[in-house]
């Protein structure tokens, strides 16, 4: 298909699949909601704090390529390192220092529902998704405030030893802190120099500041565990995200291993009687090798359905994993890279015994699919274009307030260098003999023991906002796919 062909796959699926989000009984979203404190920094901003910390310290951080935000030289080399890559990055501060420091001499510009299940949960309700159940350990007052107004979207209370649903401007804890991390953007284009070093950023993309205060744990309430079974009658599936916040260790005694169990028990308690119910889990970037290993070997490995990720956080599992060499090819920008991104969604579809393996790249998405999964690859590829369309919406408009603001995304035209990049992987895969130039054309492909599903995305040049994006796209693809899902209603019980 050339990219005019493309564009009427586009209007076809979105078509599609806005007929069929009514099937979806409902979804359960967890975990890590925050507020978050934006900032799109200008060239003298750069400069006035490379300025203040001085371009010698700042240059010997780079080369230390600090995990962790201790002090503001950290941040400024994490923000210069993801700036000269134009890659997007989430670093840890254990501090409220850091954040001090920002509002002194940055200032940020607004304010912001963030985290992956916040901006997830509002995503859901305004698309008008029945039920979106949506759960945050730390719901504060501040951070009720900036969920979605909407009937539909609700947050789960144990009151007098009985879990009930109220909307999460009900439901907060009235003596809980808000957690605030800072959302520092940047533009393509931009120059400044440090220590004789010239940068010139070569993508829009952010830099997230992630706040991680001691009182910050992903895990659920005993009694609101026990009551789980009261609200897995009214979903179809969960998207899971946040378990980059679990810590080694904690005050307590207690390790990641314990947070991790609990984690699974949650996932077991959600399936119950439906041990098909679709599990998503939305990875990001952790810095802990630890922490990113134990999340891919003992919560997703097994327990889950789907994993969504974009093409550093591929490299990121892979490497864990024990697959280092293909971890670098797939971050190397060289011509193979997009033949390297597919081996490495393969790899993580066997190894990690999952049903689906969703990566948002920019340009184009691929998704490997188990033959075990029960919808075909068509329906795939109509829930990666939906996605798409609602990727671009996000960038265009800054945010999604109903399903018909999808035609905003629908107007963004296909990314040529994304389609180019189809092509190149179309070639190897004919060289190679998985398919035949003709098997590639509507980008479904049946290889040893998946399906490859291929897109070309569309790509706003000059995003309003670049959070929330990759959200839109594995929330987007997931909801497309639970409203094409056969119902099993095998919870209930007969009358």
């Amino acid at each position: 298909m050339d990219i005019a062909d493309w564009e009427k796959r586009y209007v076809e699926a979105v078509s599609n699949v806005r007929e069929q989000l009514l099937n979806v009984q409902g979804v359960f979203v967890a975990y890590n909601s925050n507020i978050d404190a934006m900032k799109h920094i200008r060239e003298d901003e750069i400069k006035k704090l490379i300025g203040i910390l001085g371009c010698k310290k700042v240059n010997e951080r780079i080369a230390l390529y600090p995990r962790e935000i201790k002090d503001p030289v950290d941040l400024m080399a994490r923000l210069i390192i993801a700036m000269r890559d134009g890659k997007a990055a989430e670093v840890p501060t254990y501090s409220n220092d850091i954040h001090e420091w920002l509002m002194d001499n940055l200032v940020f510009d607004s304010a912001r529902m963030g985290g992956q299940a916040g901006i997830i949960s509002n995503l859901l309700a305004n698309l008008g998704v029945k039920n979106v159940i949506t759960y945050v350990p730390w719901l504060s007052r501040e951070q009720a405030e900036y969920f979605a107004d909407s009937p539909n979207l609700r947050h789960p209370v144990m009151e007098n030893g009985e879990l009930v649903l109220k909307h999460p401007k009900e439901a907060y804890d009235p003596q809980q802190k808000p957690k605030i991390n800072w959302i520092i953007e940047f533009s393509r284009g931009m120059k400044f120099s440090c220590a004789g070093e010239e940068y010139k950023i070569p993508r829009d993309n952010r830099l997230i500041v992630s706040s991680r205060p001691d009182w910050i744990h992903i895990d659920m309430a005993p009694g609101m565990y026990e009551h789980l079974s009261d609200i897995r009658e009214g979903i179809d599936g969960a998207i899971l995200a946040g378990y980059q916040m679990i810590k080694e260790e904690y005050q307590d005694g207690s390790t990641y291993k314990d947070y991790v169990q609990r984690a699974v028990n949650v996932i077991q308690r959600l399936k119950g009687c439906n041990p098909q119910m679709r599990i998503h889990v939305e990875f990001t970037s952790i810095q802990n090798k630890v922490i990113r290993k134990a999340i891919l070997t003992d919560i997703v490995k097994k327990h889950v359905t789907s994993l969504g990720l974009d093409t550093v956080e591929v490299a990121n599992a892979l490497n864990v994993l024990g697959y280092e060499e293909l971890a670098y090819s797939v971050i190397n920008k060289g011509e193979n890279s997009i033949l390297s991104l597919y081996e490495g969604a393969v790899m993580l579809l066997r190894e990690l015994e999952l049903q689906r393996v969703h990566i948002h790249s920019l340009g184009y998405y691929i998704c490997v699919v188990s033959k075990d999964h029960p919808l075909d690859a068509d329906a795939h590829r109509q829930a990666l274009l939906f996605s798409s369309a609602l990727a671009a919406t996000q960038a265009s408009l800054g945010s999604i307030r109903s399903l018909d603001d999808i035609s905003a995304g629908l107007a963004i035209p296909v990314y040529g260098q994304g389609y180019d990049d189809l092509i190149e992987l179309e070639r190897h895969l004919v060289r190679t003999g998985v398919c035949t130039a003709g098997d590639f054309e509507d980008g479904c492909i049946s290889a040893d023991g998946h399906d490859l599903i291929i897109i070309p995305s569309k790509v706003v040049k000059e995003p309003v906002a670049t959070v929330g994006i990759g959200d839109a796209i594995s929330a987007g693809a997931f909801v497309a796919l639970l409203a094409k899902m056969p119902k099993m209603n095998i919870c209930r019980m007969p009358e």
